[in-house]
């Protein structure tokens, strides 16, 4: 059987983060990311979590709660390449709004996103209602969406279930490889 598991982000994930990230950059991110993916890892700017695969790391991704406004931030979000499809994303992405939902400081109420044309139908079906769309929006030229999860429209319990509910359907899937 295979272990799967979301835990926090050790400095010991780095080198599989990267190859995470490596395995994606041609068609998922612009030139200039990677730099940006090694500062994020030196000093993150809030909570991160990596899903891993028998104990090695197969997804990334964190949030970060602006002081000021009231949302957080999810940033990166990526799973390795071969297990595109298997829902570690939705993995991720449930135990990340879990997370924001009980633990953010200072409690927020809603949780966005950037992300690209391709990605964004992701977010889309896991209930992000989308706000901007911005024509080269990212420096490399890409158009960037924008995206925002209600925290007041669910619950942490419906969070929790929907978190649960995708680490079954993940292990399931990676259980078939």
């Amino acid at each position: 059987m295979t272990d799967l598991d979301v835990r926090p982000y050790a400095d010991t994930d780095r080198a599989a983060v990267l190859a995470i990230f490596d395995g994606n950059a041609d068609d998922y991110f612009g030139a200039g990311d990677r730099a940006w993916l090694e500062e994020t890892l030196d000093e993150p700017d809030g909570p991160a979590f990596v899903v891993t695969v028998d104990g090695v790391a197969a997804a990334f991704g964190g949030y970060e709660v602006w002081d000021h406004y009231n949302k957080a931030l999810l940033y990166w979000g990526m799973a390795a390449r071969r297990y595109h499809g298997c829902g570690l994303g939705r993995l991720l992405l449930f135990e990340r709004l879990r997370h924001v939902a009980t633990r953010a400081d200072p409690p927020t109420r809603y949780v966005t996103v950037d992300t690209s044309p391709q990605v964004a139908p992701f977010f889309r079906r896991c209930g992000f209602q989308e706000t901007a769309v911005w024509p080269q929006g990212y420096r490399s030229g890409m158009t960037m969406h924008e995206l925002r999860f209600d925290l007041a429209a669910t619950s942490p319990a419906a969070l929790t279930m929907q978190r649960d509910a995708a680490l079954a359907a993940a292990r399931d899937a990676v259980g078939r490889l």
